[in-house]
């Protein structure tokens, strides 16, 4: 090979015929099913719309068999579906985290940007989160709760100031996660 000519480029496998997904899919043990729960687990800390992991692992499958995710030929079924999995889950977050932009005004950005919309999109934000605090006029402690979120607390912050116990706190977390979740459908 003289020095002017191109380098060889490998070929990459093509990926696995839907037959082949198919064939993967239903041969997961009940050890691996067990593996992939725990991955999400894993990866679906901190609330992202899936109510148990084995939704989320549900998920990941019903992707790769509607073809939404390539099944690279190199890659085993474990190492695939987690990363499936985990890319799911960080999508969830960055949503999650992108809505919670929208509805929290920051007066701090909102002064950094100083143009005429920021005002507006700020009167927006707060009709926003008054909308969502009068979704829990019947539940004074999980509009406490809101209300600390809007301010910035989390966690054990919120906890101990909820009085709840964490089984009971971990219940109103429910409950305003799934009135949210109404009120954006």
């Amino acid at each position: 090979m003289s020095e002017l000519s191109p380098p060889a480029i490998e070929a990459t496998p093509p990926p696995l015929s839907e037959a082949e997904v198919r064939s993967e899919i239903s041969s997961l043990t009940d050890g691996e099913r067990t593996k992939l729960i725990k991955i999400a687990r894993h990866y679906g800390k901190g609330r992202i719309g899936f109510e148990e992991p084995d939704e989320l692992v549900h998920e990941a499958i019903c992707r790769v068999l509607a073809g939404k995710r390539e099944w690279p030929r190199d890659l085993e079924k474990l190492g695939f579906l987690a990363g499936v999995i985990k890319s799911i889950a960080g999508d969830r977050k960055r949503a999650l985290r992108r809505d919670l932009k929208r509805t929290v005004p920051l007066n701090e950005e909102m002064e950094k940007v100083g143009d005429k919309g920021a005002e507006a999109r700020g009167i927006q934000a707060m009709l926003d989160v008054k909308r969502v605090i009068t979704l829990f006029d019947d539940d004074p402690i999980a509009q406490k709760l809101v209300m600390g979120m809007v301010d910035g607390a989390r966690g054990e912050e919120l906890e101990q100031a909820s009085g709840l116990s964490p089984t009971e706190y971990e219940s109103k977390r429910k409950k305003i996660r799934r009135r949210i979740e109404k009120l954006k459908t």
